[in-house]
């Protein structure tokens, strides 16, 4: 039940706020403004802007569910800093304790199942990629409740179409990737693929605190299971010169670049992409020079070079282990090429073991059928 289906439901910033803060626009437009330096990696312009809000709202479910999302912006990968998961895991056990008591109240009841939603949801991805499996089926279990909440709340409050469109599409995409969790699912109401792709773009135009998270996980399933790049070029443009300072953008634009052969664009992002020293934008840095040495400059002994060191690193859970999988494919076309089969298919299956991505998948399967 490892991510389950809650995958990506669960990375969201999604809520509605009780009838004080929701009529109240000022504030509105200040946690909006301290989102977007957030998003930005702005975190002391941020943070001014959201002491605003938390001394307003100190005893509101929103104040804990920023607090986590600083520290979850500030710590990426957050799962490598055992103290700063600490603090993420008791601001969102707070913010449930606040939230919940809302939940008999008609009037609230939206704001409570998207701060409810919100909670379980971040606790769950935490302990899915702390490899708590157990930890994590429970609190997606609690989610999902909610989740249903939410489907027929979408045409009062659009943020709610951000769950919906990852439910519907991940209900249907997850098992394909993780066959593993097919006994399990059956359980939990199907989804659909197409709607939940037209859910998330509409969340992604629509909604107000969730509209940035909407449109980078409509910009990642495109890249990585619709294969549709022109698609994922659009809001993956968008993100990064909406935040050009967040390097998690600069590097899913790099890499739409770099899938799409625009290899001259893609080189001008590289070393922007290698001043941030993070093992995560390391291995995406070196991946990307790999691929366009390979296929452009048709250097096959330094892309050698270049994947191989990409494979020093240790692949992030949650970032990295399709780039992992794409050195090992890239190595594999490689070995091809200089008539080495066994060495070939020997890296594809190894490239396999890690893909998710579709078309890494597919190219995968077609080496070794050759």
């Amino acid at each position: 039940m490892r991510k389950l289906l809650i995958l990506s439901i669960i990375q969201l910033f999604s809520f509605s706020v009780d009838a004080q803060l929701l009529n109240d626009n000022d504030t509105k437009q200040i946690i909006i403004k301290g989102l977007d330096k957030l998003y930005n990696y702005e975190f002391k312009e941020a943070d001014a802007f959201f002491q605003k809000v938390k001394a307003k709202y100190a005893q509101h479910p929103v104040t804990p569910l920023l607090n986590a999302l600083q520290i979850q912006w500030q710590n990426l990968p957050l799962e490598k800093n055992q103290k700063a998961v600490e603090q993420y895991m008791t601001m969102l056990e707070k913010c449930q304790k606040l939230a919940e008591p809302m939940l008999s109240d008609p009037n609230k009841k939206a704001e409570a199942t998207f701060f409810l939603l919100a909670s379980h949801g971040y606790i769950t991805l935490a302990y899915n990629y702390r490899k708590e499996q157990l930890k994590a089926a429970n609190e997606a279990r609690k989610a999902y409740s909610y989740l249903k909440d939410g489907f027929t709340m979408m045409e009062r409050n659009p943020e709610f179409y951000f769950t919906s469109g990852l439910y519907n599409y991940y209900r249907i995409q997850y098992p394909e990737t993780h066959p593993i969790v097919k006994p399990v699912v059956i359980f939990f109401e199907n989804g659909n693929k197409k709607l939940g792709l037209s859910q998330l773009e509409l969340a992604a135009q629509r909604s107000v605190f969730s509209r940035i998270e909407a449109a980078y996980y409509f910009m990642n399933v495109n890249i990585k299971y619709e294969l549709n790049f022109a698609k994922a070029f659009t809001y993956a443009s968008l993100l990064h010169e909406k935040y050009p300072n967040n390097p998690i953008y600069l590097m899913r634009y790099t890499e739409v670049l770099v899938m799409q052969g625009k290899y001259d664009e893609a080189l001008h992002k590289i070393p922007e992409l290698k001043k941030h020293t993070s093992s995560v934008y390391q291995i995406a840095a070196g991946l990307f020079e790999a691929i366009v040495t390979e296929k452009s400059k048709k250097n096959d002994k330094i892309a050698t070079d270049l994947y191989t060191n990409v494979l020093k690193n240790e692949p992030d859970e949650r970032y990295t282990k399709d780039y992992y999988a794409m050195a090992y494919l890239g190595l594999g076309r490689i070995a091809d090429r200089a008539g080495n089969k066994k060495r070939a298919d020997d890296l594809y299956k190894k490239a396999l073991e890690y893909a998710e991505n579709k078309g890494v998948i597919a190219e995968a399967k077609k080496g070794l059928e050759k």
